[in-house]
């Protein structure tokens, strides 16, 4: 009995371990924004399917740059203009809650990767400064 629940443990790290090299190796590379999608803090949504930019990850190195401007209209009409930035910033992963954390001039991101495949993301963080929550959809070059 003591032995099975070894095994089990140790099985469980291995896979936990597997997990994040996997995520890694998938995120490495150049990813570009096709899509973003807003939600304001009274919870309209809103779009825009031409945004600019998009997000490089260096799994070597655990180091994010991204460069994403896009804009919306709000409910009375305006045009909101918006930029995402973040230059040579360390990213750490979790396995377990699927979050990558890293920092985003002075604040900390805590961004929740909703879809990994090779070819496509979605990753969304919520801006507390600009009560919003914002979601990429993303795709590899």
């Amino acid at each position: 009995m003591r032995s099975t629940f070894i095994l089990f443990i140790t099985l469980i790290i291995l896979v936990s371990c597997s997990k994040e090299k996997q995520v890694n190796k998938k995120l490495d590379g150049n990813w570009n924004v096709d899509f973003l999608q807003v939600q304001d803090g009274e919870g309209f949504m809103y779009f825009d399917s031409l945004p600019k930019g998009s997000f490089t990850f260096l799994s070597d190195k655990k180091v994010i740059n991204a460069n994403v401007s896009y804009q919306y209209l709000n409910l009375n009409g305006f045009s909101i203009k918006d930029t995402f930035k973040v230059s040579q910033e360390n990213y750490i992963f979790n396995s377990k809650l699927d979050r990558l954390f890293f920092n985003d001039n002075m604040n900390s991101i805590n961004a929740r990767i909703i879809l990994l495949t090779k070819k496509s993301m979605e990753l969304e963080y919520y801006d507390m400064n600009k009560y919003k929550l914002v979601r990429f959809i993303l795709s590899k070059d």
